[in-house]
């Protein structure tokens, strides 16, 4: 497939036929419960003209001779090709973000510092997955911009070694490994195995920052990595080795540096917000960004939707909404923010964390542990594993209410918070918490 044709042919990627696919190349993907190839015509309808596909559409193709079908064995396959191939195109110095939690938001707060002096490209939304990233490759390809920050995020093992191919970055940035996706990884030494494989792209180069905090990253250095089987540590396990080729031609050469958090004036609460303004400015200054610029910049982030964004009501409530997903560790610390939060009555918005494997009602627990050493003034909680929540506050009593359903944890919140109120949000995104901020929303 000539892919320097096609990147010339089109604008975008587009995976969902309902949208519009005018100088698009669509992608069909064949899910578990839905193929995509089913919606071809649909996609054609919305203007597309280049698609892959893994099928025979020949009769379609003299139906509309203006459409080019690419036949591939694997659309998603061949996506990632593309996407690596948008890679090889890209001139400037790619940086990427991965970890357990927060990585949208450090991956914002990098793109925002480096912008203040450079031009940036970064990661849409969300797009971080085994389909979101070729997509978000293609796109930097075509505003070549001076940097790039994209987010890699993987939850079962295998994922990072085809991001990491795919992207060749220059620079890797690890926020934390912690409690995410337990169901799959079980451990967290399984977790930073699986997310150092970050380093395994085309680049022999790459330069490492590790969180100096975190308890497993910290400890590690040149030599543990190398042992781990990256670096070319193990060289008769590493795909696509070259038989007859020096150990030294093999070997990823590392840069590792730590980072720790900042100390600055920042809009946003929260010592993981210092965190990612540390990895910001180490950035910026290696660079070549001021670090003046660098920090006016940071201090104009206000935070993401979803993700720590400081709301304030007409009616006077604070709502602190980080809806958009939690573990464990991100859990705590937002419930640290809203304890150091000064002003009326603190109240917080718990629902079920998913993904955490065997342990999940243990760490649910925990969160309730937690609880007890902070200043919290009432709880309400969604999910029947949150109820957890509650048996490990013991003999400590909150006010508040274990609830079933949204629509009821809705009414309670509504009735609970008055002027005056700071309110956290916080669960896994399939427990849909935003709603409730919303219905409070509309009451104004």
């Amino acid at each position: 497939m000539d892919f320097e044709k096609l990147f010339l042919a089109i604008e975008k990627i587009v995976v969902d036929s309902r949208e519009d696919c005018s100088s698009a190349l669509f992608v069909p993907i064949r899910g578990e419960k839905v193929d995509g190839h089913r919606f071809i015509p649909m996609a054609i309808s919305h203007g597309a003209k280049e698609i892959f596909t893994e099928e025979d559409f020949s009769d379609l193709g003299k139906q509309y001779p203006d459409v080019h079908f690419h036949r591939v064995e694997n659309t998603l396959a061949a996506l990632q090709d593309f996407g690596a191939y948008c890679r090889r195109r890209y001139r400037g110095k790619l940086i990427g973000v991965t970890g357990s939690v927060g990585k949208t938001t450090t991956r914002e707060m990098i793109a925002t510092a480096l912008s203040s002096e450079k031009t940036v490209f970064q990661t849409k939304g969300n797009a971080n997955s085994q389909i979101g990233v070729p997509i978000t490759l293609f796109h930097m390809a075509k505003e070549e911009r001076e940097i790039s920050v994209i987010e890699m995020g993987v939850s079962i093992p295998g994922e990072m070694e085809k991001l990491a191919r795919m992207a060749s970055v220059d620079m890797a940035v690890f926020t934390n490994i912690g409690t995410a996706h337990l169901e799959n990884m079980q451990t967290k030494e399984n977790t930073c195995f699986e997310k150092m494989h970050i380093l395994m792209g085309e680049n022999r180069t790459v330069h490492l920052y590790l969180p100096k905090k975190d308890l497993i990253l910290s400890v590690l250095d040149e030599k543990k990595i190398y042992e781990m089987g990256f670096l070319g540590g193990k060289r008769e396990e590493r795909e696509g080795s070259v038989k007859g080729s020096s150990e030294e031609e093999e070997r990823i050469h590392l840069k590792l540096s730590f980072y720790e958090k900042a100390n600055i004036p920042l809009s946003v609460p929260g010592e993981h917000m210092q965190e990612n303004a540390g990895i910001a400015l180490l950035l910026s200054k290696e660079l070549g960004v001021s670090e003046e610029a660098a920090k006016k910049a940071l201090f104009t982030f206000t935070g993401l939707p979803g993700r720590g964004e400081k709301i304030r009501t007409k009616k006077g409530i604070t709502i602190l909404d980080d809806s958009y997903n939690a573990s464990p560790d991100s859990m705590k610390a937002s419930l640290h923010v809203l304890s150091a939060e000064k002003g009326g009555r603190k109240i917080a918005v718990l629902g079920d964390m998913n993904e955490l494997g065997r342990d999940e009602l243990l760490l649910h627990r925990e969160i309730g542990e937690e609880l007890r050493k902070l200043s919290i003034d009432a709880l309400f909680t969604l999910g029947e594993k949150s109820k957890e929540i509650w048996k490990g506050l013991g003999e400590k009593k909150i006010p508040g209410e274990a609830c079933t359903s949204l629509s009821a944890l809705t009414e309670a919140v509504k009735d609970e918070v008055r002027e005056g109120d700071i309110v956290l949000f916080k669960a896994s995104h399939s427990l849909s918490l935003s709603t409730v901020i919303n219905k409070l929303l509309e009451e104004e």
